[in-house]
């Protein structure tokens, strides 16, 4: 398989006014630049597994009676791409709450969840990484305002545990409604 290998840039930033001492160019760029790059790209890609997991619970739940009528409901409704990813989440949630399928902690804390992994995902996939010498690696984006987020080992570990997250609840309601059929 042909794999992509297109040119890089990283923009430097140094902010003279600080108190704190700039860190300079970063010695390890070429290991870091590329294992933030991977890192962007799975959690582009986590973001399509949490979208199909919760279609795919949202029809178990709603159609668990009926093959045909599941498949009709992804492939003509809920799976199109007039649906995003927010309506889909907003209609996730609020299923849950009707149906009374997770305690009203759990709805609360999965729909925190879901938030951040979507601005995650928008952020890494409009925004831009730069290189601060005192903050380190940075992604500028913008959500209602020029936004950044410090990329480290912190931040990548909490986005893990927050998809491990969602995708463990959304796993959950499609093993409880397996289809009866």
């Amino acid at each position: 398989m042909r794999e992509f290998n297109f040119p890089k840039a990283i923009t430097l930033r140094l902010d003279l006014d600080r108190e704190d001492k700039a860190r300079g160019f970063p010695s390890s760029a070429e290991v870091d630049l590329p294992i933030i790059e991977k890192n962007r790209s799975e959690i582009l890609a986590a973001m399509i597994t949490i979208e199909d997991r919760i279609i795919e619970a949202m029809s178990k739940y709603l159609f668990k009676e009926s093959k045909d009528k599941r498949d009709y409901f992804i492939n003509e409704v809920i799976g199109t791409s007039d649906f995003t990813f927010s309506f889909k989440r907003k209609a996730f949630t609020r299923m849950l709450e009707q149906f009374k399928l997770l305690d009203p902690d759990g709805i609360k804390k999965l729909k925190a969840n879901l938030n951040k992994l979507m601005l995650w995902r928008n952020a890494f996939a409009h925004g831009e990484v730069i290189h601060d010498h005192h903050d380190g690696y940075v992604l500028k984006y913008y959500s209602g305002g020029h936004q950044e987020l410090i990329l480290n080992d912190e931040f990548f570990e909490k986005a893990e545990e927050t998809f491990r997250s969602c995708l463990y609840v959304c796993n959950g309601i499609i093993q409880s409604h397996e289809l009866k059929t």
